[in-house]
């Protein structure tokens, strides 16, 4: 066996190669230029809060994908002509987005130079039946200047889903009630409350800790009395 192990390993340990050491940053990307960072300024704020809002209602929420299109970035756009974007059959996952505080980013997550990440919070119509949600954006400003949202992914939802609100009461309709059911209307409803022990019952759990407490005196005293009755009657024997 010895004999047969030592060549096998020599021709493994000659023959192999570990070939080409790989490079510790990953694959080289030919012409990639590292954006420089830029900070977001105030008019570029102003400038970019209705392009997103645009985007969200018309886009994400669906109410009208014709209109997305002009502020769609080319990484959304690629691929698709004018006339598929239109039909809504767009790379944009479909959420009914409530008007309330359409627009709006929670925090910037990095800014370069024309190109911009944020973390958007939309929030659900009424009766949609969603949560709220969070998404990742990016917005990037073409070589006209225009802002355009050139990537958006949903990131996570939030809280219960939305429902619609309870029906309101008609006006006047306690007035068709009896006194008698007006009355039993305005009495709380003891429904799903816990009803108030009695007596019999608070003795059963108190009988039962007596036992429990009692029952191992009594037998120690009987045990007691027994050993007390033993010990004098060998001592009158004696």
């Amino acid at each position: 066996m010895v004999l047969a192990i030592f060549p096998l390993v020599y021709l493994g340990i000659h023959y192999s190669t570990g070939g080409k050491r790989p490079l510790a940053n990953g694959p080289e990307v030919p012409n990639y230029v590292q954006p420089k960072r830029s900070p977001f300024t105030r008019s570029e704020q102003r400038a970019v809060h209705p392009v997103l809002a645009q985007f969200i209602k018309y886009a994400v929420a669906r109410e009208d994908p014709a209109k997305a299109w002009a502020v769609a970035g080319p990484d959304l756009r690629s691929g698709l002509t004018r006339k598929e974007w239109d039909t809504g059959a767009i790379p944009v996952v479909n959420f009914p987005a409530a008007q309330r505080g359409l627009g709006s980013w929670s925090y910037v997550k990095y800014s370069y130079t024309n190109t911009v990440g944020l973390e958007v919070f939309v929030f659900p119509k009424p009766g949609s039946g969603y949560s709220a949600m969070t998404a990742d954006a990016e917005v990037v400003k073409d070589h006209k200047g225009r802002w355009l949202v050139n990537y958006w992914m949903p990131e996570r939802f939030h809280g219960p889903a939305a429902v619609s609100a309870k029906p309101a009461k008609k006006a006047g309709a306690h007035a068709a009630k009896s006194p008698t059911q007006r009355t039993a209307a305005a009495a709380p409803s003891t429904a799903g409350q816990p009803t108030r022990a009695t007596g019999i019952w608070l003795a059963v759990p108190i009988g039962v800790l007596s036992l429990i407490i009692l029952a191992p005196l009594a037998l120690l005293l009987i045990a007691w009395f027994r050993s007390r009755r033993a010990a004098a009657r060998e001592s009158l024997g004696t």
